[in-house]
């Protein structure tokens, strides 16, 4: 196990969420884009990628997910929108960012089980955070898509936004739990 590539992926998943969950616009750039998000995915999956075996098989839709959230960027950035492609294009993305999210959190949750100390549950939490996570995601296109009511789609983000709150507190548990464990068997070698 190399600690340092471990916390180093850790941080790149919660600042990735950072990215992807929220929204900081100036006219119509965004500046807090989620092809960065994904960029920082890619590289977390890299790291963290020798101690969860199925993390690196992400890769793909981690590199799909970034292009198209790039060339979104872009084409916001000029004024376009990709909303008016076909609906089986969009439909395809979706499915693909519920499964990455999914199989993602599911993994830091394993990692979680693997390292967290006795009766701290972050494993559960996580995997409670991702299934929300997907059904949120799911209930936002679903409701653009069939019930577009602006007080739905604003509930629905709010609990986005408390799900993604928690799920970067248990991020950040996680990686403080993995240092903690890596200062003290620094010092039981010290003191050897």
């Amino acid at each position: 196990m190399n600690r340092d590539n471990l916390l180093r992926g850790l941080s790149k998943v919660a600042w990735a969420y950072v990215l992807l969950f929220f929204d900081l616009n100036l006219g119509t750039l965004n500046l807090l884009p989620e092809w960065a998000g994904y960029l920082l995915l890619g590289q977390a999956i890299v790291l963290l990628g020798a101690e969860v075996r199925d993390l690196p098989l992400l890769r793909p839709f981690c590199l799909l997910l970034g292009l198209w959230a790039g060339l979104d960027w872009v084409v916001v950035l000029l004024g376009g929108s990709l909303e008016a492609l076909p609906y089986l294009v969009n439909l395809v993305i979706i499915v693909v960012s519920v499964y990455f999210h999914f199989q993602l959190l599911t993994g830091l949750a394993a990692l979680a089980a693997r390292y967290q100390p006795e009766g701290m549950a972050l494993d559960c939490k996580l995997a409670v955070c991702r299934t929300l996570n997907v059904l949120i995601i799911t209930l936002r296109y679903l409701c653009a898509l069939f019930f577009p009511v602006p007080w739905v789609i604003l509930a629905i983000t709010l609990a986005g936004f408390v799900v993604c709150l928690f799920l970067l507190c248990y991020l950040f548990a996680l990686r403080n739990v993995i240092r903690r464990q890596g200062e003290e068997e620094t010092s039981a070698e010290k003191l050897q």
